[in-house]
């Protein structure tokens, strides 16, 4: 993203009574290790959601804005516990949520699992690829298998089209030095299939690693991620921001306390954001470059062609 654009994005962001994408960890645990993922260096428990921890966060964001994005992802791999997923799903669906979407490595979502995913109500699953030769998907997704995901979202793709109101597959590609050069054969691929493409940067998740994107020259803008969206872990607890990756900075648990009394308590940091106040953030935030990376392009052919839309 250019320095024009980056400041142009930073003129659209404001203060938001509730947060638009609000991020619910299924479970902590993953079944890869991926090189860009902060996965293997955490230190918090592992565990799963509880069920009646995602009727009451489902309940209170469906009372407030029904409209909000509800993501099943943060620190694990939700096809880890597909059940429960599906369970999750169903209930966000019966109090109306309007907005469910999965991330997932794709290497569990089997022909079983797809089929039921498809008409479980979500309306978006991005699968991380990261690759389009098992070299360049290899050093990406460690521990994955290239031909077992892409044989995975052929199949989910096939099922797809077969639907009159299907959900949006996308197959996600985040930049990176392992996998330079392959964006355009990827998306030639997958574009012909069916699937939206989701090109992106790297993140620092907090300034874990290098992105390897410039900060010198770029002035700093309010971080997309802190001001428009919410996590919450396994056992409850709000973190500041998805690099607050232990919870450090957490302000508080939703088994105590509201959904949107947390949003609250984490304007404090939004409030420096919108204040360009970055020095009095947490240390962490000093080397994170993740402000840079708060937008992505979405590629899919319509029936006008080709259409990029960017998207958080």
């Amino acid at each position: 993203m250019s320095n024009d654009d980056l400041q142009g994005l930073g003129k659209t962001i404001k203060e938001i009574p509730f947060p638009s994408r609000f991020a619910v960890e299924v479970n902590a645990d993953c079944n890869l290790n991926c090189s860009m993922c902060h996965h293997d260096q955490m230190v918090r428990p592992k565990g799963r959601m509880p069920f009646s921890l995602w009727q009451k966060c489902a309940d209170e964001v469906a009372e407030i804005d029904p409209k909000t994005q509800v993501w099943f992802s943060f620190c694990g791999e939700p096809l880890l516990e597909p059940e429960l997923l599906l369970e999750m799903l169903a209930y966000g669906n019966q109090v109306g949520l309007q907005s469910l979407n999965i991330n997932t490595n794709g290497v569990l979502l089997t022909n079983e699992v797809a089929a039921k995913l498809v008409v479980s109500g979500v309306v978006r699953i991005v699968i991380g690829i990261d690759g389009f030769s098992k070299k360049a998907y290899d050093l990406a997704r460690c521990g994955g298998d290239r031909d077992l995901v892409y044989g995975h979202v052929e199949y989910l793709l096939g099922l797809a089209k077969e639907m009159e109101n299907p959900p949006e597959i996308n197959v996600q590609f985040i930049e990176m030095e392992c996998n330079m050069g392959e964006l355009d054969t990827f998306k030639e691929y997958w574009l012909e299939r069916g699937a939206t493409v989701k090109a992106r940067n790297m993140l620092s998740w907090g300034g874990r690693f290098d992105a390897h994107l410039e900060k010198k020259d770029k002035r700093r803008i309010p971080c997309p991620w802190a001001m428009t969206m919410m996590h919450v872990f396994w056992d409850g607890r709000v973190p500041r921001c998805p690099g607050d990756t232990e919870g450090e900075d957490s302000v508080g648990n939703v088994w105590d306390d509201s959904v949107l009394s947390l949003w609250q308590k984490l304007g404090t940091y939004r409030n420096l954001h919108l204040a360009h106040d970055f020095d009095a953030l947490p240390e962490r935030c000093h080397d994170c470059t993740d402000w840079q990376v708060g937008i992505a392009d979405r590629i899919r052919i319509r029936d006008n062609g080709l259409e990029s839309v960017t998207a958080t």
